[in-house]
Parts: C-alpha cells; structure tokens; sequence
C-alpha cells in the first residue's frame, strides 16, 4: 500500500609527524607553561550522543617549540591536562617557558576518542577517522605562543571547536490526544562514515580550528530509538554524529504503529523516506541539523468516522382550525 508523508527540513547551528627529538630544560629563572579554560565554542546540545561542553574536567596535549632555526623540541605528547580545584594541571612535571622559542600548542576531547597524529608543525590530524566506531564529540584547538622573560607569559587558553556534525531526527504527530504513535526500526542507511581530517599549518597566532575534512566513504546504517508519543502533537528526537560532508542522499525507513482507546489501528506499517538535499547541501562542523517527519491519519490512509453538519425537518404548519366560543 503506497503511504504518504511530509519530510520537513531544519538545520540549526548551535551551533572540533612526529617530531624529532624531546628534549627537557632545567631553569630556576624561567615560568612553567601553564593552561588555563577550555572554552568550546558553538556548543550542541543532545540527548541521544554525548557532547563536551564548557563543563569538560580534562583534554590532551600536544606541544613544541623552535628557536633559532633548529629542529623542533617537543614539550607535549598527548598529555592530559585536567582540573582539579579550579586549577588546570598536567602530568609529567612542570614544563619551562623557553624566552624567545616559537610554540605550537594542540589540543583535543575526549581522551577515548581515536587517537590523532601530529604533523611536523605541531597540529593534528586523524586519518581514516571512523565515526561509526567513535561515537562521541570530537573537540579540537590549536594555539600558538612565544616564550617571554621569566614573568611576562600567560596562560595557554585553548578555544575547542567541534570536528563532526549532529544528524537528528524528530517525529512528531498528527494525532489528537487520545491517539498513541509508536516509531520503530528506524535505519538511516548508508551514511558515508570514515575520512581524514588534515590540520592547516598556518593557524594564526589567535587560535584557529584549522583543518578541513576529506570526502567521506565508507557507508554505514544508524539504527534509532524513538520514544513513544503519547499527546496531541508531541515529538520525540534521537540522533548521531556524523563526519561533515555534502548531504548524501540516504533513506531512511522506519514502522508506525496506531493505537487508540479502539485498539491498534495500524500496526507496524513500513515507510521510506530519501533525506532532502536542496535546502541544506552541506553538514557543517559544529552544527546540528533536524529532519523533522510528521505522521498524520493521511500518512497512514486512515479514515476515522466522523460527522457533518446535520440538519433537522422542519415543522409542517396544518390547517387553521376556529376555536369556537361558547
């Protein structure tokens, strides 16, 4: 049976080589490096996945320097910075601020996520980085500094970008209040899932996120779980992250199920839909989009006993009769 249905589109934005050689300095004379706020820019919010916001306790590190024209010294290798009493500390010992040294500092969140490598500049990058198998926010910063005399450096301040897009979807119903909508077996099929993400090199010396993602490969299918909805016009929302791309044209399927104080009026009836492609043609990194699909009686042909406006005989007027006196 051929079933109709409405695909509404919004997209809301919220709005993330290793070196050759490691090399410690002792100086009494010198400031440690220091780090100070993680600040997340364009923060998603979610209630399917997982998303690090301005509350994050913890990010890993890398970091370099050079001076002089000579070869790189690394200070940071994948080090987890944390706070604790208001104070962000890293492992390690303390690291000397070197007068004068060029640094390259990089960053990400969280430390159960695919492990970057760090390019000869010091930024990061992930290669084949699949999001199917690393379902979690990915947050990523860079920031550059030079060393100052003992005294006059300041803290590193990092500004986390998200890398990955939030893909929702919401369903919604058509029904009044004494009718229940039950969506199950929700795929979104064929999501392209894996690519590398390439650090840019020529970050400026305020932050920059940096980088730019390859085109996506790899298709997977995202199964969802969607809540009951029980009231006239209520909704009900599941998502997942995705690497940023062109739109693909995916469908998704899905099964409704009716019920009402009758009983169940459909059961399990099948849909698929294509995602629209047209008015948002890009996932963007940092931003959350929403296909929205609202299920109404005509999508599922249903017809329900209702009346019109009735009308009523009219009064047929008899014979005047004399009402005689006595």
């Amino acid at each position: 049976m051929m079933r109709k249905m409405t695909i509404l589109l919004a997209g809301a934005a919220l709005a993330l080589a290793a070196c050759s050689k490691t090399e410690t300095v002792n100086s009494p004379a010198v400031d440690a490096i220091g780090f100070n706020g993680a600040y997340i820019g364009n923060p998603t919010d979610s209630r399917a996945v997982t998303t690090l916001d301005n509350s994050i306790t913890s990010f890993q590190v890398y970091g370099q320097y050079t001076k002089d024209a000579a070869q790189a010294v690394q200070v940071f290798n994948n080090v987890e910075v944390s706070k604790a009493t208001g104070t962000w500390t890293y492992t390690g010992g303390l690291r000397p601020w070197i007068e004068g040294a060029a640094y390259v500092f990089a960053g990400y969140a969280p430390n159960t996520a695919a492990a970057p490598t760090v390019n000869a500049e010091g930024y990061l990058s992930w290669v084949d980085y699949d999001v199917s198998a690393n379902q979690d926010d990915l947050i990523y910063a860079s920031q550059k500094a030079t060393g100052q005399a003992y005294g006059s450096n300041s803290k590193v301040i990092f500004t986390f970008n998200h890398l990955l897009s939030i893909v929702g979807f919401t369903f919604k119903s058509g029904f009044d209040a004494d009718t229940d909508l039950t969506i199950s077996n929700v795929t979104v099929n064929g999501v392209p899932s894996t690519a590398t993400f390439t650090p840019d090199n020529t970050v400026t010396a305020s932050g920059n996120i940096g980088g730019s993602w390859s085109a996506a490969t790899a298709p997977q299918n995202y199964s969802l779980t969607i809540d009951a909805i029980t009231e006239a016009e209520g909704s009900s929302y599941n998502n997942f992250f995705a690497i940023p791309q062109t739109v693909p044209s995916i469908k998704v399927t899905f099964n409704v199920t009716v019920t009402s104080s009758a009983g169940v009026l459909v059961e399990n009836e099948p849909f698929t839909t294509t995602i629209p492609t047209t008015t948002v043609t890009e996932w963007d990194p940092g931003y959350k989009y929403n296909y929205v699909a609202t299920i109404t009686p005509e999508s599922v042909e249903l017809d329900y006993i209702q009346f019109g406006d009735p009308t009523v005989t009219p009064w047929t007027p008899a014979t005047d009769e004399t009402l005689p006196l006595q």
